[in-house]
């Protein structure tokens, strides 16, 4: 970790020495290549435009340049390669601003997570401005919990109630009304006061800030925050929806052409009833042609990442097969007309095998739909080795975030297969198929509906989708899940400070924006922005979900712009509740198993059983099969959803 332990009092006493705009340049004591506005840590405050420089090529003018041996060293000595952030032309519309201070930071008087309201008013104890629009920014804020026996260590989260805008410029700052945790004033970093008083330094970073940062100040002063109000301001620019669709543009549309190019074969492994073959009279597995996009022939060794051609766009390398598991309710059959099928995307770490499961062979035989899935390469079973290793030394997180692209690129190929070769030679019996192959949906659980966001974002043909027990943005939602210690655990065993902890889900985030819901919740619905017709999402969830935190879920739906279905158990703030039936269009719906809310802070959530509700509700299923068959969303339930109470029988 580097510029830790800066000795504060001998900063603030050079800088007295100096006596503000005279006798020569104020030496910060902060490292060149850290953020100056920092007391503590190279990369807070975080993210900054201290690591921006003006590129005219990127469609916001700015570029990352974060600078090497900035980002955290791991305990064995391995500093993270800033190269593959570097890509980016602004920082993530997702993840939250981070400060720390020396001793830590109370918690008294924040913006809460249930009251975004306070966090827009003059009195707010912090501020994120939209300087882009002059408006202000609902969120909350909170520190870490998770850091407590390290005070030092101890992130200040601001967090955005909703997605950022793409391309925007952002102020964020911390007033004097938040406090140490000794209940004490919080040092202001000299570094901030050089900037409000003009006094210049030797830190070049800070001087390149200074042209700029008049605007900040303005900014914030229109808003009514005067410097002598200020602990400390950044400002910051977020990446450009362009940049972060780009990839996956390109995967998409060079998957599609090559599939045309190419026959999509597929071959049986195995293909036999389950269990008794009433309810489901075959499971097949087996292997399907996809194209590759990855270098090592998409293998699990270490090293294996996204082939990229001249212009840096993602290259197909050939073909290589992938696998699939698809299971056909015995209704298939008897049905007077052909079914529908919907595309599975399995939990999170898991394979195909997960289409087969129980709950998925009951609500197929509910819907009368074959259920198909395959891996979601990059967080898949086959893909753990990948994700300790990143975790242990992020310098290796392409291995993971580039996998899941490829990941994308296999849903892509499975939904074509599916209308194309699985519909004509698969699911036939007597040489008639009994599928639709214009009826092709989208259910995804848990990571499946994380990432189902995606897939709908990306795919060309598919309208409609159900999410189960979804959200977006991983940085929201993995502190608060009973499934993070796991994981937080293999983090520590290479980042054992819990700052650079934080800081790493930060720089994740802005890898899992290419991929999951944070990078497309804002154009999903229209469909346009990633070369889509419009879409239809129904997310289904459960208060008091102890695995996808509720505040992941409702982010979504806000940055989205849809509606809680009514009547309701609960209606999160910033959401409307509309009275079903829903005609046509995507909509939320709560479901309550009567457990007590979870904490409050970002500490992993204690098992509720809640994750489970909704894929396990006769009212969810029926609610599924009106709105895979004609884009209704109804309220199935005996009015609100109560489960607990019966209501969702």
């Amino acid at each position: 970790m580097v510029a830790r332990s800066v000795v504060l009092a001998l900063v603030t006493a050079s800088l007295a020495a100096c006596g503000g705009s005279g006798g020569g340049d104020t030496d910060l004591l902060v490292d060149a290549k850290c953020n100056p506005l920092g007391v503590s840590h190279c990369m807070v405050p975080w993210p900054s435009s201290a690591f921006e420089v003006a590129d005219t090529t990127t469609a916001t003018g700015r570029r990352l340049a974060i600078p090497v041996g900035s980002l955290p060293t791991n305990d064995f000595q391995a500093s993270v390669d800033p190269s593959g952030w570097n890509e980016a032309d602004g920082f993530s519309p997702a993840a939250p601003m981070l400060m720390a201070f020396p001793g830590g930071i109370s918690p008294v008087g924040l913006p809460p997570n249930d009251n975004f309201d306070s966090s827009t008013t003059a009195d707010s104890a912090t501020v994120i401005l939209d300087m882009t629009t002059g408006t202000r920014v609902a969120h909350f804020a909170e520190i870490d919990m998770q850091a407590t026996a390290t005070p030092d260590s101890q992130a200040l989260f601001l967090r955005p109630a909703a997605r950022l805008i793409g391309g925007h410029r952002y102020a964020a700052a911390i007033t004097k009304k938040v406090k140490a945790a000794s209940g004490g004033e919080l040092p202001v970093p000299p570094g901030f006061t050089a900037l409000v008083t003009g006094a210049p330094t030797t830190h070049p970073l800070l001087e390149a800030m200074r042209p700029r940062f008049a605007d900040v100040l303005a900014a914030l002063a229109t808003a009514g925050y005067q410097p002598a109000d200020l602990v400390v301001a950044w400002d910051f620019t977020v990446a450009s929806d362009d940049f972060l669709h780009r990839d996956m543009i390109a995967v998409r549309d060079r998957t599609i052409a090559a599939l045309h190019a190419h026959p999509i074969a597929f071959t049986i492994a195995t293909d036999s009833p389950l269990d008794d073959g009433k309810t489901i009279v075959r499971e097949v597995t087996g292997t399907l042609d996809a194209p590759l996009f990855l270098t090592n022939g998409g293998s699990t060794n270490a090293g294996t990442v996204m082939a990229r051609d001249a212009g840096g766009l993602p290259a197909v390398q050939g073909f290589y097969q992938i696998p699939f598991v698809a299971i056909v309710p015995a209704c298939a059959y008897t049905a007077t007309a052909k079914v529908g099928m919907v595309i599975y995307g399995h939990g999170l770490m898991g394979s195909a095998d997960e289409t087969g499961g129980g709950v998925q062979q009951t609500t197929a035989a509910q819907l009368c739909r074959v259920f198909v899935g395959t891996d979601m390469r990059g967080m898949s079973t086959l893909d753990l080795p990948a994700v300790a290793g990143a975790l242990n030394d992020a310098s290796t997180s392409a291995e993971v975030f580039e996998k899941l692209e490829q990941g994308l690129a296999n849903h892509i190929t499975l939904v074509q297969a599916m209308r194309t070769t699985f519909a004509t030679q698969l699911f036939v019996t007597n040489g008639v198929s009994v599928v639709d192959p214009a009826d092709v949906v989208y259910y995804g659980l848990s990571q499946g509906a994380i990432f189902g966001t995606a897939v709908m974002a990306y795919e060309p043909t598919m309208t409609r989708a159900v999410l189960g027990v979804g959200g977006a943005n991983y940085s929201t939602l993995l502190e608060r899940s009973a499934d993070w210690p796991t994981y937080r655990n293999i983090l520590n065993g290479g980042y054992s400070d819990s700052l650079d902890d934080t800081l790493l889900v930060g720089l994740f985030q802005m890898r899992w924006d290419k991929v999951e819901g944070s990078g497309v919740a804002n154009t999903v619905l229209a469909g346009a922005a990633t070369g889509t017709p419009p879409k239809q999402l129904l997310m289904q969830i459960a208060l008091g979900d102890d695995q996808v935190p509720n505040l992941g879920s409702y982010w979504q739906a806000r940055t989205m712009g849809i509606p809680v279905l009514s009547p309701t158990p609960f209606t999160p703030w910033g959401l409307s509740a509309q009275a079903t039936p829903i005609a046509t269009g995507s909509a939320l719906v709560i479901e309550d198993g009567g457990v007590a809310a979870p904490p409050v802070t970002n500490v992993p959530a204690p098992s509720t059983g809640q994750h489970d509700l909704t894929r396990n509700q006769p009212a969810s299923r029926r609610q599924m099969a009106t709105f895979y068959a004609t884009g209704m969303i109804a309220n199935e339930c005996a009015g609100a959803c109560m489960c607990a109470a019966g209501a969702c029988e």
